[in-house]
């Protein structure tokens, strides 16, 4: 390991993997190892073991005609996933902003990563605006957001979801039965929007809707949040809802859903 003039530790082999990368992402057409090896500055069997590695989890392929090297497809599906993150939270800003104000709840923006929900944007109250939670996790099942982006899973994707990350118990009502999350997530999916009573936190109470790309695939929630006593089942359904939907439908068709 070597320090940085940061003072950070940098290791020479995740340097190496970051110019081998470079080196084929810089280049035009499938490239010999000699000069992969060439440019990274180091031996050939020393960049065959990354390469090797790379090959193996699908970011690099071998033509077998030239036996030359080149990256996947798999590489640009990362920037793709980037891009939609960082366009959307300018998308949806503002509507959080003015939902948070509008009803002096918080409002949030999440988005899902590896099985977590993960808020790319929030408003605790629009008295506080600390963006505390961007970037912090939540749990799937347990949360209104969660549930919204659970419920554009397959049968099978779900059942690997529950073999995989459980059923965790936060509260009293989370749910902790995989029958049960069926059934909630066909709710869901049958009236486009998801509660969550008190299943993640006491006293906290959420209702989330979804936000669709052109494909018209479900890739964020938008919820709003807040204690029981501000967001009561009658206020989240008669005002709280309608402002949600619109928002979120206004979102979705500026990314092309229709």
């Amino acid at each position: 390991m070597d320090i940085t003039s940061s003072g950070r530790q940098t290791s020479q082999s995740s340097i190496r993997l970051i110019k081998i990368m470079e080196c084929l992402a810089n280049s035009g057409t499938p490239m010999r190892l000699r000069d992969i090896a060439k440019f990274v500055g180091t031996t050939q069997s020393t960049v065959l073991r990354y390469l090797y590695a790379m090959e193996d989890a699908k970011y690099v392929y071998q033509d077998k005609e030239t036996s030359r090297y080149a990256l996947t497809w798999r590489i640009c599906a990362l920037s793709e996933k980037l891009n939609t993150s960082l366009g959307l939270r300018n998308i949806t800003n503002s509507f959080v902003i003015q939902l948070a104000n509008t009803f002096s709840l918080g409002a949030c923006l999440v988005i899902e990563g590896n099985s977590e929900g993960i808020y790319l944007d929030c408003i605790d109250s629009p008295n506080s605006p600390t963006l505390q939670r961007i970037g912090k996790k939540a749990p799937l099942h347990a949360t209104g957001s969660g549930k919204i982006l659970l419920s554009r899973l397959s049968d099978r994707e779900l059942t690997n979801y529950l073999s995989e990350i459980g059923l965790e118990k936060y509260t009293a009502n989370t749910i902790t039965d995989p029958a049960v999350l069926r059934k909630e997530l066909e709710k869901v999916r049958r009236l486009d929007y998801a509660i969550d009573d008190e299943e993640c936190e006491i006293g906290l109470r959420c209702i989330s809707c979804p936000i669709r790309d052109y494909t018209g695939q479900i890739i964020a929630a938008m919820s709003m949040f807040g204690s029981t006593a501000d967001l009561t089942d009658d206020r989240a359904h008669t005002s709280i809802y309608p402002a949600l939907r619109a928002a979120t439908d206004t979102i979705s068709s500026r990314l092309g859903f229709s």
